[in-house]
């Protein structure tokens, strides 16, 4: 019988290590993180792309949907998360990363899995439109990972463009919309506020 328990095991984790490898069972979830689905009588869950960290469907963790529901954090004005328990996302919160965990795919492989619109920049260069970027400009991922406004230019050149209208190469009139676009600690491409 005991056994019987650890082949089924055995079989969900080689079930969910090879689904980790295949760009088409990730999504970017509202706030930019990438998720993969797991199975959950309670809600949908995601799993991180460091293989432990279970998210909402809005890509929230644990800790922060606690944080937010006691009032020790203030819920980002621009959050679409309205979880307000933990339910499912709890289960194996201390574990490690498997030893086997195969890299996530990059994000803009990820993209082009999920048909993300692809268009060509100036200087022919070819992206995809982030799904994510609600309240700013577009924005755009090249292939490299580097994220690009409809115009071309990088985040950094937007900052400068907005402090300095004068004087820049290619001056758009694209914002970020207070957001900042960064690779976060779990690997994956994340909203953060803007400092």
């Amino acid at each position: 019988m005991g056994s019987e328990s650890t082949n089924a095991d055995d079989q969900a984790d080689s079930d969910v290590l090879e689904r980790a490898a295949s760009p088409r069972e990730w999504k970017p979830l509202p706030n930019g993180r990438l998720g993969m689905l797991i199975p959950c009588k309670k809600r949908k869950v995601y799993l991180a792309a460091d293989g432990k960290t279970r998210l909402c469907e809005h890509g929230e963790t644990a800790s922060a949907i606690m944080q937010y529901a006691a009032g020790s954090r203030a819920r980002p004005v621009d959050s679409i998360c309205t979880c307000k328990n933990v339910d499912g996302l709890t289960v194996g919160r201390f574990a490690k990363q498997p030893p086997n965990w195969p890299h996530t795919p990059s994000y803009y492989d990820v993209l082009v899995a999920c048909n993300a619109k692809e268009v060509e920049l100036p200087g022919g260069r070819l992206a995809r439109k982030l799904p994510t970027c609600d309240g700013a400009s577009a924005a755009y991922m090249l292939p490299c990972g580097n994220i690009r406004c409809a115009h071309g230019n990088s985040e950094a050149t937007l900052r400068t463009i907005a402090k300095h209208r004068s004087g820049c190469r290619h001056p758009c009139s694209c914002t970020l919309g207070g957001k900042s676009w960064r690779r976060g600690r779990l690997g994956t491409l994340q909203t953060q506020r803007a400092f």
